[in-house]
């Protein structure tokens, strides 16, 4: 495909093996099925790696002893085990929850995960 052509010409574009067509018309672009399913099946794949190097990074933290926002409840009792305090609240129309340790380290979670630590 020669991209100094002028955008208004129309053509169309075969990548072979995973059959991604390409159709240029007056400078717009239309993909076929098969590039949106392999464009899909890519962002898929990226999440679940991410999702994967995010579980590790948690549980390399557990075993450090380290509590990080977006770990769970369970996550930071395998971490720091049980609070000393706990205390709930409403903000914002939400529930915030604190826990606190005797070490003078505080927990928050949101709905389901740790938002921030402190001290």
């Amino acid at each position: 495909m020669d991209f100094d052509e002028p955008l208004s010409s129309s053509r169309i574009v075969f990548v072979g093996g995973c059959g991604v067509i390409i159709l240029v018309i007056g400078g717009l672009f239309f993909m076929g099925e098969r590039a949106r399913k392999h464009e899909d099946t890519m962002a898929a794949e990226l999440a679940a790696k991410t999702a994967e190097a995010e579980a590790q990074k948690r549980e390399a933290a557990i075993a450090a002893k380290q509590v990080l926002v977006g770990m769970t409840r369970e996550e930071v009792e395998r971490a720091w085990g049980k609070p000393d305090r706990t205390d709930r609240s409403n903000i914002n129309g939400g529930v915030r929850e604190q826990w606190a340790y005797d070490t003078g380290f505080y927990v928050y979670f949101g709905p389901e995960k740790v938002t921030s630590v402190g001290r």
